[in-house]
């Protein structure tokens, strides 16, 4: 094993015998002075270990792995140096000072001793005196080393740890975002996060019509900082989009919910598309993004941003409304983050200002331009490290292809069936979706038009057991940005940690008069509870971000009812 595979303070072999100051590995030709720099040595409580040269000096060195290195060198042998260089090798990265000895001091024996990768020079015939302080010295800048390989040692734990537990953060956060999505086999899109935790958002939802709804933004700056207004956003767009709630009332919904969750520098650029079941017209608004280009039969038609991004005001201006824009057929759309556009190459040019423009212009219709565009964006970047997130999205604005199945969506089932899961231990760190649980069991055949409600429904009551009951979280930390963020912080650590405790779900659907029904789920955990009053209070007080899951359940549920201390909640959605 070479040096640079053993950590500082363990460098020494296992089976060498302990000294007060170590081992000295002495090379030298002269068996004579060998034995008088060995005494020297000894007397100052070294442990000394001896070779004449060459091939015994590297396997002694490797299999002993001394503090310190002595190496006599003859100026008219070249083996001598290639033996201090090949020691030096072996060394690696692990700090082992080398003090080259010879009988001439001339200074280009001096240089190529130095070159040859030696710490020190003392000239020959040496005394033992000036043996001594030049060893003091080599000691001390040996100590330095391993205290500063010791300390880069421990950082460097703190920092995989910290990487560890951000990457686990950024996991659950996608997935409670993207297991909401629909149609994605249907929608081209690229995402490139700058950091663990991506800035950019994208989301999708079906109308009631069987249209089809999709937002890209894009945070303030990118990292965990940026990503702390994800779910907020993801709820009230994927809620307000299966009720059927219009354009103009969810962006105002989300630029409420953001101005009072981020801080005065903090808000989100968006744009948002509307496409609905009939297909006839698009809806789109665009806050602060980058123009979305709108490709069909006739040519490009640009889509300027028009109003602020969200966030900034407490009310959206009236004025700043959604517009709408005619199809022809077979039309599409382009849209983008400002990452893309400013994307630069080893030179500093920005995408933009290189090979964008021409790839949008040769873009031809009824033709997918995103596989062309990201092939230039990375001929233009070349490996580039990028600054900022990436995002591209492109819309095929056909209602064929974007409309779900809804064939099967005709009629709820006319037979009601219940179904429960028990999640414990490290299992808890997957959110469980409908999707995933319900649909090869068949339970979601005919619910898909309430499903984005239930899939709400489920990861609030979820959330909230996890953290509050099982991982025991506060939500008073979320009172100011950073405790949102040390919040987070705190329950990917808690997670990452061997969690214990245990989740249990129960969902029962019931048939209804009319083609409507009514689900029923109840979330348990193993916490102590909470006091539900405590929970009625924060629901009212509406200018902090806590207690926002309580009120979303609250505002969609025909009830929501807390037993057992709080530790289960029951909700019953009807329709």
């Amino acid at each position: 094993m070479r040096g640079s595979d053993l950590p500082a303070s363990q460098a020494r072999s296992a089976s060498a015998p302990a000294s007060a100051r170590g081992t000295v590995l002495i090379v030298y030709p002269d068996a004579s002075e060998r034995d008088r720099l060995r005494r020297i040595l000894q007397v100052e409580g070294f442990r000394v270990i001896l070779a004449a040269g060459g091939e015994a000096a590297l396997q002694l060195f490797e299999r002993e792995w001394p503090d310190l290195v002595l190496v006599n060198v003859d100026p008219a042998s070249p083996v001598d140096f290639e033996t201090v260089r090949r020691i030096k090798q072996f060394a690696g990265r692990g700090f082992t000072p080398l003090i080259v000895l010879s009988n001439s001091d001339e200074g280009s024996v001096i240089l190529r001793a130095a070159e040859s990768g030696g710490d020190d020079f003392i000239s020959t015939p040496v005394s033992a005196r000036r043996l001594k302080a030049r060893i003091l010295v080599s000691e001390r800048v040996r100590d330095l080393h391993r205290a500063n390989a010791d300390r880069q040692a421990v950082l460097a734990a703190h920092l995989e740890r910290d990487r560890e537990e951000q990457a686990l953060a950024e996991h659950l956060l996608s997935h409670a975002v993207r297991s909401r999505n629909v149609a994605m086999d249907r929608l081209g899109l690229v995402q490139r996060p700058a950091a663990i935790f991506n800035g950019d958002l994208m989301l999708s939802q079906f109308l009631p019509d069987g249209g089809l709804r999709v937002l890209l933004g894009d945070f303030t700056g990118h990292g965990l900082a940026a990503a702390v207004g994800v779910l907020p956003v993801a709820d009230a767009f994927h809620t307000m989009t299966r009720k059927g709630v219009s354009d103009s009332l969810l962006l105002a919904e989300i630029n409420r919910k953001l101005y009072q969750l981020l801080p005065a520098d903090r808000f989100m650029a968006a744009c948002l598309v509307s496409l609905p079941g009939k297909g006839e017209a698009v809806r789109w608004w665009n806050g602060g993004m980058p123009s979305a280009w709108l490709r069909t039969r006739s040519g490009l038609t640009e889509l300027t941003s028009h109003a602020l991004p969200l966030g900034i005001l407490p009310e959206l201006p009236a004025q700043e409304i959604p517009r709408r824009v005619h199809l022809c057929g077979e039309d599409r759309i382009l849209m983008m983050s400002d990452g893309l556009l400013e994307a630069s190459d080893r030179d500093g040019v920005m995408f933009v200002n290189a090979a964008f423009d021409s790839v949008l212009h040769s873009w031809q219709d009824n033709a997918p331009i995103l596989p062309r565009l990201i092939d230039a964006l990375d001929q233009h970047c070349q490996g580039a490290e990028q600054l900022d997130d990436i995002a591209a999205l492109e819309i095929p604005l056909d209602p064929s292809l974007l409309m779900p199945d809804l064939g099967r969506e005709t009629a709820c089932p006319n037979t009601g069936w219940c179904w429960s899961l028990d999640l414990e231990g490290a299992r808890l760190c997957n959110q469980p979706t409908l999707e995933s649980a319900l649909r090869p069991l068949g339970f979601l055949e005919g619910l898909e038009m309430q499903q984005g409600v239930l899939e709400t429904i489920l990861a609030e009551l979820f959330t909230n057991a996890l953290d509050h009951g099982v991982l025991k979280l506060d939500s008073l930390m979320k009172v100011t940005p950073e405790g949102f963020d040390a919040y987070y912080r705190e329950r990917s650590s808690r997670l990452a940690s061997e969690v214990s405790g245990m989740v249990s779900i129960r969902i029962g659907y019931e048939p209804g008069p009319n083609g409507g029904g009514s689900v029923r789920m109840c979330v348990r955990d193993s916490g102590g509870g909470f006091d539900e009053a405590e929970i009625q209070n924060l629901c009212q007080a509406p200018l902090y971000s806590w207690g926002r899951g309580i009120m979303l359940l609250r505002q969609l549920c025909e009830s929501l009812v807390f037993r057992c201390n709080g530790s289960e909640a029951e909700v019953l959605y009807r329709w």
